[in-house]
């Protein structure tokens, strides 16, 4: 796809990084991190970028009610205030609607209909692509006022995750897969 579909200007990685898949509107919505776009396909083939970014790592997705939300990881090397949540509108230029986590690369609509997102955690350093360093991970909230607020334990201590890639809900639980396969659930959200 990627290859056929090449983004402009060119990027020296040729088949991108297909990050994220939504079901949306007779297709589906796909996240491309290294050609940092979000890509609309049919299914009758017909591909169409949505949204272009500067340097920016687009990641995650979540279509919900209607609304479109991505994150994006931000560049090397994935500054907290890089981390951002978006909204994308039919059209329109994308919204940021939160910001302040590093290595943003997933968003889920949650329990009561707030938005979650996860964080993988402090980039590593090691080179494009790697990932955080092991148990710097984050499941944080959106805010009204526009920040990520970590989740906290029943302590009030964030929890922290190891290098967190995917998010998903099931009723009042959140369900990660590490880095590693491990999929594990946080309760009572």
């Amino acid at each position: 796809m990627p290859k056929d579909n090449p983004p402009v200007p060119a990027i020296f990685i040729d088949t991108g990084v297909q990050y994220a898949m939504e079901p949306y509107r007779g297709g589906f919505l796909v996240t491309d991190g290294h050609h940092n776009r979000v890509l609309q396909v049919r299914h009758n083939g017909l591909i169409k970028e949505v949204a272009t970014f500067g340097n920016q790592v687009p990641t995650g997705l979540e279509v919900a009610k209607g609304k479109v939300f991505m994150t994006l990881a931000g560049p090397n090397p994935h500054r907290p205030e890089d981390g951002k949540v978006l909204a994308l509108g039919r059209g329109s230029e994308p919204v940021e609607i939160a910001s302040g986590a590093s290595m943003l690369i997933d968003v889920e609509r949650g329990p009561g209909g707030r938005l979650y997102a996860l964080s993988q955690g402090q980039w590593d350093g090691v080179g494009e692509g790697t990932p955080a360093f092991p148990d710097t991970g984050r499941l944080v909230v959106v805010t009204h006022t526009g920040s990520l607020t970590p989740v906290v334990d029943n302590r009030g201590r964030p929890l922290v995750l190891d290098r967190p890639t995917s998010l998903e809900f099931v009723g009042h639980t959140a369900y990660f897969v590490s880095v590693v396969g491990v999929v594990y659930k946080i309760d009572n959200l």
